[in-house]
């Protein structure tokens, strides 16, 4: 996992009334919901979001990036409190996080320092590093002075990302934002869902069948859908592809395209979605089964 914006890591002060508490924001989507939510923390003012709150959206890593199902985001939530509780990192996600930087750099070698991380990573003796140890592993792993300056690189970078290993439990909110895709996602798997976030102190936030019912409830022409339809969300032809029925329906209305969300179209509409949202299903146990969505009590809660 990832932190799309981050700032420099830094000790927790002692006491906790002193503190910033964080909202990670944590997603099933890859696309779609990183690029709405990113809106909201650049648009934070003029939403008038809490500013006592700091908003941290976090991105599956990029050798993840293919595992959409809210199994996955679940197991970041869950890593998040486990590893900030221990003080530590496991290999896997050490080994990501310096996938990710070498991935995201202009560099000719990268398939021979990701073996080189992968071979150290993989004979390395424990499961969970302490993170005192990181930078003294990134200095062993790319001690070859072929490597130059690339330990320090990506010391600093992981310095930036430690944010996601800073979560604090008295103060601090994960939000797992999903949707109820019942062609992925069965009824048993949506339960267990459920009661662990129940268990676990994470904020579940569930849009039925998709997250474009939130994005489609920004506008007046939702109440007008055929929402048979829209719960099946089905692939419906049209002259240039086949896209899902809420797809279709936001291109419609305001030109949608799901890889590059223009989120001004939507920032002066959330106050509509807020409460359009409250004349159907919010409840975790319905959206089960119905059409609904509870993204606007998340932005409530940051506005509160």
């Amino acid at each position: 996992m990832r932190v799309q914006t981050s700032s420099k890591f830094a000790e927790r002060p002692s006491e906790i009334m002193n503190e910033v508490p964080k909202y990670f924001l944590i997603y099933e989507g890859e696309v779609t919901e990183p690029m709405y939510f990113q809106g909201i923390i650049g648009n934070r003012k003029k939403l008038a979001i809490n500013e006592s709150i700091s908003l941290i959206s976090v991105l599956r890593s990029l050798e993840d990036t293919t595992k959409s199902h809210p199994k996955y985001a679940l197991k970041m939530a869950n890593d998040i409190k486990s590893q900030s509780k221990e003080n530590v990192i496991s290999k896997e996600n050490l080994y990501n996080c310096i996938i990710d930087f070498i991935k995201n750099e202009d560099m000719s070698n990268k398939e021979e320092l990701i073996n080189v991380a992968k071979t150290y990573i993989q004979n390395y003796a424990n499961d969970l590093i302490d993170l005192r140890e990181i930078d003294n592993i990134i200095l062993d792993i790319y001690k070859n002075d072929v490597f130059q300056n690339l330990a320090k690189d990506i010391i600093d970078y992981l310095e930036l990302q430690r944010i996601i290993l800073d979560y604090n439990p008295e103060i601090d909110i994960i939000n797992l934002i999903v949707d109820r895709d019942k062609g992925s996602f069965k009824s048993e798997q949506y339960d267990n869902l459920v009661e662990e976030c129940n268990d676990n102190n994470i904020k579940l936030y569930i849009s039925n069948p998709c997250f474009e019912v939130w994005l489609l409830m920004h506008f007046k022409e939702f109440d007008t859908l055929d929402f048979d339809k829209l719960l099946e969300n089905k692939r419906v032809n049209s002259k240039k592809k086949a896209r899902k029925y809420s797809d279709k329906m936001l291109s419609e209305i305001i030109g949608y395209d799901k890889s590059n969300l223009n989120f001004d179209m939507f920032i002066d509409k959330i106050d509509d979605a807020i409460k359009r949202e409250k004349n159907y299903c919010e409840d975790l146990k319905g959206l089960k089964d119905s059409i609904g969505s509870n993204i606007g009590l998340l932005i409530e809660n940051m506005k509160n």
